[in-house]
């Protein structure tokens, strides 16, 4: 089956860009183009793609509010932000929201494939040049005291890993033969040990202890 992709842009001619790369590929297929949040959400329900590449800013609701919505009702869905912006609060947000990648417009030719591949393996992809920010804000410098005395259990750092790399409760379930409302327990648990609600926090502590790699 051929993964099922949306393109999310509202300029027509980068979203045209997108698809004369895409085209060629195979085992792809561009089911469906819209040019604002609000539409991408509304086809979203509709078509149930298997990947949504994402603009962030867009008219009547930007990216990162359609991606927050969108993994509520399809958390199945894997979402590629794609954008201009390397500003670390714009990545950190858009993990928060569940996005499972993000790649630099400029970079585009060279990255895209690789990143939808990574992603649809249920892996995160994070430009490389935007790795470092993941780790410079003082909410982060704070959490790096309490760090030192944080142990995980064995499944606890598991169940971490496929949290860092983009699996959703359910794959997790599935990939560790526990029951779903196991897996929310270890995420609570992880979470108050580590000190954070965030997913871009969890997936920066994963890669700083080497619960996950860069290269995952």
């Amino acid at each position: 089956m051929p993964i099922k992709i949306m393109l999310v842009d509202d300029h027509p001619v980068f979203r045209s860009g997108l698809k004369n790369i895409l085209i060629n590929e195979e085992n792809v297929d561009v089911a469906c183009e819209v040019d604002d949040g609000e539409n991408a959400i509304k086809y979203a329900k509709e078509i149930k793609p298997d990947l949504i590449i994402m603009d962030i800013n867009m008219p009547f609701k930007d990216g990162i509010e359609a991606t927050r919505e969108i993994k509520r009702f399809l958390p199945e869905t894997k979402i590629l932000i794609l954008t201009m912006y390397s500003d670390e609060a714009y990545l950190k947000e858009g993990l928060d929201a569940g996005a499972s990648g993000y790649v630099l417009k400029r970079a585009v030719d060279t990255e895209l494939v690789t990143a939808i591949q990574t992603v649809v393996r249920g892996e995160h992809y994070i430009y490389p040049t935007l790795i470092p920010s993941l780790y410079t804000n003082s909410q982060e410098q704070n959490m790096t005291k309490k760090e030192k005395e944080v142990i995980l259990s064995p499944r606890e750092r598991e169940v971490l890993k496929y949290i860092a790399l983009g699996y959703t409760q359910k794959e997790i379930s599935n990939e560790l033969f526990i029951s779903i409302k196991t897996v929310d327990t270890y995420k609570s648990r992880i979470m108050d040990k580590i000190g954070t609600k965030k997913k871009s926090m969890l997936v920066r502590y994963a890669l700083k202890h080497g619960v996950i790699s860069s290269k995952d």
